[in-house]
């Protein structure tokens, strides 16, 4: 039972050329759970006598099929309710047929209890494996096409489950957050090889703003954000084995998109970029997120979420998972 063990303690509990547009995917494989109803549920995990709450969203479309999984996961001092209202996530599930969820972080504190963090970088990850196998377990889930994004902490830990299980996760999104491993001891401004080997290229589309303040664009903030988001994206396109130099192309007044590829496997490594101040777009927030008072405004000329899904839609793993772990 040590992997279920850190199934909640890990996920819910530690800080060629993409094509047009498809239609919603109703072609999906039968599934043999019963499956959820559609809309938002409350699904229970259970690991080492505890109980812990995910929130679930099942689209309607697709029901009794196998659908995408794309885990969504809040910053440090955020929650999982949080995190859905932010990124509307749930909104491009209902319109393009995938399952969404929204866990907490599984520290927090006494003083805040409705605050949750991600207890990362160096937590073991050999459970998540079994936390998507629960989710399956009580939904129609295609285990080839299951994602992970997350915003700024859920963006540090969304990059390490990259790293460590690229076995079971098709892509991620990092939001304000894509890290390539830990930085080293003996240069921090330049991350450790040994703190992330995935076993295949790893497709990756990634947001950052040069106005942030939090996770700062080049790097120099606390330690675990010692190095720049260009150093990240370079460790990334070594590790994926990229070709060619990389293309720039402004897509918006002040946002860049920034495309490695080819890479190997037919992977490839999208950053948009956008070169603003904080309070116009360029800060620590999810472009196109709704408002939340924070400081950082959300940019206004690209939607984030669109754009993931869009790119997550094109990945799945190149065979059935069989490594567990």
């Amino acid at each position: 039972m040590r992997p279920l063990r850190w199934l909640l303690i890990c996920l819910l509990g530690c800080h060629g050329t993409l094509a047009s547009a498809l239609a919603l995917d109703v072609t999906a494989a039968p599934c043999g759970a019963s499956g959820l109803s559609a809309g938002q549920h409350s699904v229970t995990v259970v690991s080492a006598g505890r109980s812990r709450a995910v929130l679930l969203f099942v689209p309607a479309a697709g029901h009794g099929r196998e659908l995408p999984l794309v885990f969504d996961l809040h910053g440090s001092g955020g929650n999982g309710e949080s995190q859905a209202h932010s990124s509307r996530l749930a909104d491009i599930g209902a319109k393009n047929g995938f399952v969404v969820a929204n866990p907490n972080g599984g520290v927090t504190f006494s003083n805040a209890p409705e605050k949750y963090y991600w207890n990362i970088p160096g937590v073991p990850l050999s459970g998540v494996s079994d936390s998507i196998d629960q989710i399956a377990a009580q939904t129609c889930i295609d285990q080839q096409r299951i994602y992970v994004t997350g915003m700024s902490g859920g963006a540090r830990m969304a990059s390490l489950l990259g790293c460590r299980l690229a076995n079971r996760i098709a892509a991620i999104a990092p939001v304000s957050g894509l890290r390539a491993g830990t930085p080293s001891a003996d240069n921090p401004a330049q991350p450790d090889p040994s703190t992330c080997r995935p076993t295949r290229a790893m497709p990756i589309i990634s947001f950052h703003g040069t106005g942030d303040l939090t996770n700062p664009y080049d790097g120099g903030g606390k330690l675990y954000w010692a190095y720049s988001v260009p150093t990240a994206l370079r460790q990334w396109v070594a590790l994926d084995h990229c070709r060619n130099m990389p293309r720039e192309r402004r897509v918006a007044p002040h946002v860049t998109l920034v495309r490695y590829e080819p890479c190997a496997q037919g992977a490839a490594i999208w950053l948009y970029r956008t070169d603003a101040p904080s309070d116009q777009g360029g800060g620590h927030a999810w472009p196109g997120a709704r408002p939340n008072g924070a400081a950082a405004r959300p940019s206004t000329e690209i939607d984030a979420s669109e754009l993931i899904w869009q790119f997550f839609r094109h990945y799945r793993l190149p065979a059935p998972a069989t490594g567990r772990g």
